[in-house]
């Protein structure tokens, strides 16, 4: 009986005027498989093949439009078990000057619900300075680049690499930001775009993690056969997407998700003989279908291998459009199974 009450007291909650935490609340964790998830899982060679290795992606001239739908895509692929896309630190943009930045945030706040891309997700780089580039590329995992990007003189950041306080750089964005003065800027198809592209494929192997590049050839590009060409040289794993025209829906939301079916050639590593027959300029594609078809090529395609897409206007669009009473926490990009599926089917 006595061994039974000393039990009993020692069991017995006590009363003290020291601080009592509160009990943890549970964690109610999202469902890891639901329609997204299904499919890139059942299609994906990509990042979303082994979702649980989340892996880090950086978006050069992100503060252009297509550069900062690309951002906002990869920002909500992070938030989603599937996608294989890192969320914390990645995706990381990566500008010239602070206009990367403030130009980024105008496009992620009305076409992703206010999403807001902080100090730590942006990092500024001397665009001739490969191992500048390279030291703020290390631990991610795969870039998205562009050809010919638009260029802008401004003024460098305080405090980032300027030599003198008046000291002047190109800022550069994918693939356009609008309102730019493009007064003194080089030629598209001098050999400083070229030069450009070369520094950063090289940072870009340099850094011992990056293993995968997705290149977009932009409207500006003049000689593309020559940015394949570094490519090959660097021998840098890549898939090079070229469409001629773009457009812009002025009203984007991502609750609109993808609009139109593509059509997408599958060419060889090192192809040379492109296609001269390229989309009229009435078929457009709109830039934010690129977009979601850039993330979409990082989770489905395999990272070790790389490929030539030429990409047109499909007469179709998508048939099944995101109703209004949708939900989409579980979506970075709604009908972005049709892209996945797309993937998929090239041989």
């Amino acid at each position: 009986m006595l061994k039974f009450l000393f039990i009993t007291a020692a069991l017995a909650p006590r009363h003290t005027s020291g601080f009592i935490p509160a009990k943890p609340p549970s964690i109610q964790r999202d469902k890891p498989f639901t329609r997204l998830s299904v499919i890139k899982i059942a299609n994906a060679e990509g990042c979303a093949a082994v979702p649980f290795e989340k892996k880090k992606i950086a978006v050069f001239g992100a503060g252009g439009y297509l550069g900062a739908v690309v951002f906002g895509f990869l920002q909500r692929a992070s938030t989603l078990y599937g996608t294989g896309i890192a969320g914390g630190s990645s995706p990381r943009a990566i500008g010239a000057t602070r206009t990367t930045s403030e130009a980024l945030n105008k496009v992620l706040t009305p076409c992703f619900k206010l999403a807001y891309a902080g100090e730590d997700l942006v990092r500024l780089v001397d665009t001739t300075n490969k191992d500048y580039i390279t030291d703020r590329l290390k631990s991610f995992d795969a870039a998205v680049l562009g050809t010919v990007y638009q260029l802008e003189s401004r003024t460098v950041t305080g405090n980032t690499y300027e030599k003198t306080p008046n000291d002047k750089t190109f800022d550069f964005y994918l693939d356009e930001r609008y309102g730019v003065n493009e007064a003194g800027v080089p030629a598209d198809d001098s050999e400083y775009h070229l030069q450009m592209f070369e520094t950063t494929v090289h940072a870009c192997k340099d850094s011992g993690s990056i293993h995968h590049l997705v290149v977009l050839e932009t409207p500006r590009t003049k000689r593309p056969v020559e940015f394949i060409n570094i490519l090959e040289r660097e021998n840098m794993p890549y898939t090079y997407i070229r469409a001629k025209h773009f457009k812009k829906d002025k009203t984007y939301s991502f609750e609109k998700g993808v609009k139109d079916k593509l059509n997408i050639k599958l060419l060889h590593k090192g192809t040379t003989a492109l296609s001269e027959d390229q989309p009229k300029e009435d078929d457009a594609l709109y830039r934010e279908d690129l977009a979601a078809l850039i993330v979409q090529s990082l989770m489905s395609l395999n990272w070790k291998k790389s490929r030539i897409l030429e990409v047109s206007a499909a007469e179709s669009i998508v048939s099944e459009a995101p109703s209004k009473k949708q939900k989409f926490d579980k979506e970075w990009c709604p009908n972005s199974q049709v892209y996945a599926e797309m993937l998929a089917s090239l041989t």
